[in-house]
Formats: structure tokens, sequence, C-alpha cells
């Protein structure tokens, strides 16, 4: 449990949170090509928030200090994430459920003797294992949409090393590489008798891709600055108790 939030704490808090919090979760389906004849589909890819990146946040938190729900819940409401990543606060409790019974996190207190008593966790070793383990598979993913999880980049770096992180990077670079060598074959290959959809297409592919080499190569660049970044909001989140803080909202940026 942490102290109130003060004045100077919410300025820093706001500069830090503000990317931070700008892209959370994507419950992504496979970024698919059906190339059959002359024929090409992307598929679209989903947006909505998935369980596994809201027990990500949790163990991130919880890996952090101990804590309960409400807490958690009013940390995603004040820096707005239900609105930049579909995360529902309302989804904590569920995802805190399956963390226990799956011996991710364990319950150590009870603060109240009513229906409102606040239950209070902590992570397990088999939980911050498992932290580690889901950091390192959402850097490997690729970049769905404007609401990806790789951008809660910070939770991730936070707990893997510089060189896992380096790592991951530079391998994701090379596959996506390969992947705009291919598609940009099959771009040159339909110039001809491609109609203007499926130029449209191809060339929403490509552009893609290529955006998502951008930003790793920005991330890998820039990873020591995100480290540091990462460990300034970890010790924020160990000294705050954000439910209650309620002046917190008057000072986050709508």
């Amino acid at each position: 449990m942490g102290r109130v939030l003060r004045g100077g704490d919410l300025e820093r808090l706001d500069k830090n949170l503000t990317g931070y919090a700008a892209g959370f979760c994507l419950n992504r389906k496979p970024f698919a090509i059906s190339y059959n004849r002359y024929i090409i589909m992307l598929s679209n890819i989903g947006c909505r928030g998935g369980i596994s990146v809201v027990q990500l946040l949790i163990l991130y938190y919880l890996s952090l200090k101990s804590t309960h729900g409400y807490e958690i819940q009013k940390f995603i409401q004040l820096n707005h994430m239900e609105e930049w990543n579909n995360i529902q606060s309302g989804s904590i409790y569920y995802a805190m459920s399956k963390l226990e019974k799956g011996g991710l996190i364990k319950l150590v207190e009870k603060v109240g003797d009513n229906e409102k008593s606040k239950r209070i966790y902590v992570i397990t070793e088999k939980g911050r294992s498992k932290l580690a383990q889901m950091a390192l598979q959402e850097l490997k993913k690729p970049l769905g949409c404007i609401s990806s999880e790789k951008f809660l980049i910070y939770p991730i770096v936070a707990n893997l090393t510089r060189e896992q992180s380096l790592a991951a990077i530079e391998e994701h670079i090379k596959n996506l590489e390969k992947e705009l060598c291919e598609i940009s074959h099959w771009h040159k290959e339909k110039q001809i008798n491609a109609s203007k959809v499926e130029i449209a297409t191809l060339k929403l592919m490509k552009d893609t891709v290529e955006n998502q080499i951008e930003w790793h190569k920005v991330l890998a660049e820039n990873l020591d600055e995100t480290i540091l970044v990462s460990k300034e909001i970890s010790s924020l989140i160990k000294t705050v108790d954000f439910s209650v803080s309620n002046e917190c909202s008057k000072h986050f940026k709508n």
C-alpha cells in the first residue's frame, strides 16, 4: 500500500503515463494473407481488450507491491485506459480470480468486514515467472493497430533484462523485413493485372509492415531511455495508493 498522491507527484505521473497508457490492449487475430490466383485478402485485426493483457497489468502491478483490485481499477480509470485501449476496469476482478486459481497471485489480507471489504493480494514466485514469460511474448508479437498491447512497453521492459528486450526486438525486425520483401514481391508482380482495390490492399500491407519496422527500430535505439522511464513509473506505483487519491482526476489530461 502506498501514500496519497501529492501535487508534484501528479505532474510527474501525468507526464510519464501519457504515453504509457496510450495503447494497452489488443485481442488480436493473426495477420492473415490469403493469396489465391489474383485475390489477396488482408484480415481485419481486432482491437478489443483481452484477458491476457489485463493479467499482465495485474501481475506487473502486484510485482511492485501488494494491493487490492480497486486500486488497479482506479489506475486504469485515471489513465483513461478504457478509452485508449479498450481495457475495461470491471474485468480486473474476473482476471484476478483466474490468476488466484492459477496460483499466480494469492490473497494475504481482507480489510473490512462488509461486502465492500478490500482483498489484498501478492504475486507468487510462479506469478513472477509467468509475468516475465508474458512480457517476452508481448514484445515478440506484431503491432496490430493503434491499441496494440505492445504499446504497453514500460511494464514489458520492466520485467525483462536489457539483453532479452534487445534480442527480441532485433529478431522481430528481421522477421518483419522478410515479410516486407515478400509483400514487395507480390506488389511488383500484381501491378499490371491487379484491380485498384488489390493494389490498395497491397500498399496497406506494405505500409503497415514498414511502420512496424520503424517503430521497433526507434524502440531499439531508445531502449535505455525506455528502461529508465519504466523504472520511474514502477517506483511511483510502489509509493502511491491510487485508490485514495481523490484529486488525481483533476490533474490528468483529457
